[in-house]
């Protein structure tokens, strides 16, 4: 991993160009459903094709191996040789990677057993961090309020020091039980070293390029050789099913006599479901946007699997699943070509600079991954080059970033047309650390604009953006509509980002309040609405739960008439924010977009509680539901739910 000061980087060759090579998956224009239909067949055939004429290779290559055994057949084996062949069926050591001189929070780990009955995460840490005063770098929780976990530590002094103070330690009427922890294996070597229980003579048969790239792409797109009719079908099934498993788990919980009435009434009237749902909405009139639809991805840069040659492209599987080797994106259906041919003029890079590449098993090398922001409307470009630089010399990694400047300034990368590049360090965090690191550009703007609704947006390395934005304008009409706003309307965008729900029905409604927890998106957020000349829009950073407190949230010009729109991250909002939101009386109506309908779940489930001491507030109940598919070629489907205050 570590870089020496004579093994400096090379510039890449100015002879590398690159070759304009025909795409053999080229997306064209499609006019209707059965050309999309007809796009994943042809890929089909295709790496059939592909298949076929490897496993041909393969069948000549037999051959003369097994003449050249034949006329080994009778050699003694030499009994170094034989140790030799047989060394590559040996089980490895899943806790090899303790012995490693890099850090890993798994040598210093205590267990922390008889834990009180009622008991909070944010507790704990408050408890050792400020009043124990612990140099705690991370608390493992096995499951939520469980009667046990762990926390890791920097050094041996530090963990013996936790160890000492906190068994037998009274915590809530209870004594903590503190004890030495064992560290989990290795993942990736423990998934390699399965092969062996069942069948320990047999050595493994290796996954070849072909193979690999094809259990990427059922992995990243598994809907690629589905019609699209037949995709909508299911994400519609799929939706129905959580729809059904709100109903099951509502009557679970204590939630009241009124709502057990209405649930009844609601399911009579909708097929067993507790609301309405609407037709899924989605770009199937327009299908040649089913496809390259994607305006970020983010490729790791790593190793194929045949060759082990650098190539940047998605992960064949994840790293407990004992896989870390990468396969190309030239078939997968949902990245835009453009994308594509940056992926691969960056490769080219990456191939000439000699610079080894990242590996997350040994964490050696340095190249990582590469972030690419397309607008498919502008057309406007951003990379972001993440390198990992733990132990990397100071020289080296000037010479790196000089090494990508140049390329996409003077280079074969020109041809990119990058309007903005970034630089992007990545290492082990240390305690304390945040979750990403600075990123530094190197050229052009520090944003892109992308086009929505008639807005023109500047999207930031870290904005939060719908990932397929044709898709997303059918998104927010969707939303729109089911929250009924008009001109007297006041919408309070909950997780707002960089303002885009909010400012593209600005127009439509008397004022657009926001609150984001990243500070940056907010001043994104402001900066849209100035430019694109909304003034009836203002945002606040901070987090939902203590922002939404304001006397702008709580006591609006418009009282008489507030929707809020609520657009979360996967895992869902804070509870704090849902009982925020229920205590709000002059708030009647709610839109709830999700993007991952199960995670979701316990936010409804709060919404629709009965009122408590705990729970103030006449509960909301789900109106209305409808389905958008953001996401075509996989399983994903985005879910709008309109809720409404069931009043006694």
């Amino acid at each position: 991993m570590e870089v020496n000061a004579d093994n400096h980087l090379e510039p890449a060759p100015k002879e590398i160009q690159i070759k304009s090579e025909e795409n053999v998956n080229e997306i064209v224009p499609v006019k209707n459903e059965d050309e999309t239909e007809s796009i994943a067949k042809e890929m089909q055939i295709k790496y059939e094709e592909k298949v076929n004429e490897l496993e041909s290779d393969k069948k000549e290559s037999g051959a003369e191996e097994i003449q050249l055994k034949s006329e080994e057949g009778n050699r003694e084996i030499d009994p170094e040789e034989k140790e030799n062949q047989s060394e590559s069926a040996v089980k490895e050591d899943p806790f090899a990677y303790l012995d490693r001189d890099d850090f890993t929070s798994e040598k210093y780990k205590i267990e922390i057993r008889n834990l009180p009955k009622h008991y909070g995460i944010a507790e704990f840490k408050k408890l050792i961090n400020t009043k124990l005063e612990l140099n705690c770098s991370k608390v493992k929780t096995p499951n939520r309020n469980g009667k046990w976990l762990y926390m890791c530590f920097r050094s041996e002094e530090d963990k013996n020091t936790a160890l000492s103070t906190l068994n037998g330690y009274n915590w809530k009427n209870t004594k903590l039980d503190a004890s030495n922890a064992k560290a989990v294996p290795d993942p990736l070597v423990k998934k390699r070293n399965e092969q062996f229980d069942d069948c320990p003579e047999v050595k493994k048969i290796k996954l070849d390029n072909a193979g690999a790239e094809q259990q990427m792409i059922s992995s990243v797109t598994p809907f690629f050789n589905i019609s699209y009719k037949e995709q909508l079908t299911k994400k519609t099934s799929s939706i129905k099913n959580v729809l059904m498993d709100y109903s099951r788990r509502l009557k679970r919980i204590k939630c009241g006599q009124a709502i057990v009435d209405w649930l009844k009434k609601q399911q009579n009237t909708n097929n067993g479901l507790p609301c309405e749902l609407l037709e899924i909405q989605s770009l199937k009139n327009d299908p040649e946007k089913c496809v390259g639809y994607r305006n970020k991805c983010e490729f790791t840069i790593g190793m194929d699997v045949e060759n082990k040659e650098p190539i940047v492209g998605f992960r064949v599987g994840a790293y407990n699943q004992g896989k870390t080797c990468v396969a190309p994106i030239d078939n997968i259906l949902n990245v835009p070509q453009r994308m594509k041919d940056v992926v691969k003029c960056f490769q080219d890079l990456v191939r000439a600079s000699k610079v080894p590449v990242f590996d997350p098993e040994n964490y050696t090398g340095h190249w990582r991954q590469l972030t690419v922001r397309l607008s498919l409307k502008t057309g406007q470009l951003m990379l972001i080059c993440v390198v990992h630089t733990e132990n990397m010399e100071d020289s080296a990694l000037t010479s790196l970033k000089q090494l990508i400047l140049s390329y996409f300034t003077e280079g074969a990368g020109t041809d990119c047309k990058v309007d903005s590049l970034y630089f992007q360090k990545a290492k082990k965090r240390a305690a304390g650390e945040g979750n990403s690191f600075p990123l530094e550009l190197l050229h052009g703007q520090g944003y892109i604009i992308e086009e929505v609704k008639g807005l023109k947006l500047r999207i930031s390395p870290e904005s939060f953006f719908q990932i397929n934005t044709a898709a997303s304008e059918v998104l927010f009409d969707a939303a729109k509509d089911l929250a009924s706003i008009n001109s007297q309307t006041t919408v309070l965008d909950v997780c707002c980002g960089s303002g885009t729900i909010g400012l593209s029905i600005a127009k439509d409604c008397a004022q657009v309040i926001g609150v984001e927890i990243q500070e940056e998106a907010v001043n994104m957020a402001k900066l849209n609405a100035t430019e694109n000349g909304i003034t009836n829009a203002i945002f606040f950073a901070g987090k939902a739960e203590e922002i939404m407190n304001r006397r702008e949230f709580q006591n609006p010009e418009n009282a008489n008439d507030v929707v809020a729109i609520v657009d979360p991250p996967r895992a869902g909002l804070h509870n704090k924010a849902i009982l925020l939101l229920r205590r709000m009386t002059h708030l009647k109506r709610l839109v709830y977009m999700s993007c991952n309908p199960k995670g979701a779940m316990q936010n409804f489930l709060s919404l629709s509680m009965a009122e408590s001491k705990t729970k103030q507030g006449a509960p909301f109940v789900p109106v209305k539901a409808v389905p958008v598919d953001m996401f075509p070629q996989t399983p994903h489907c985005e879910l709008i739910v309109y809720f409404e205050r069931l009043e006694s």
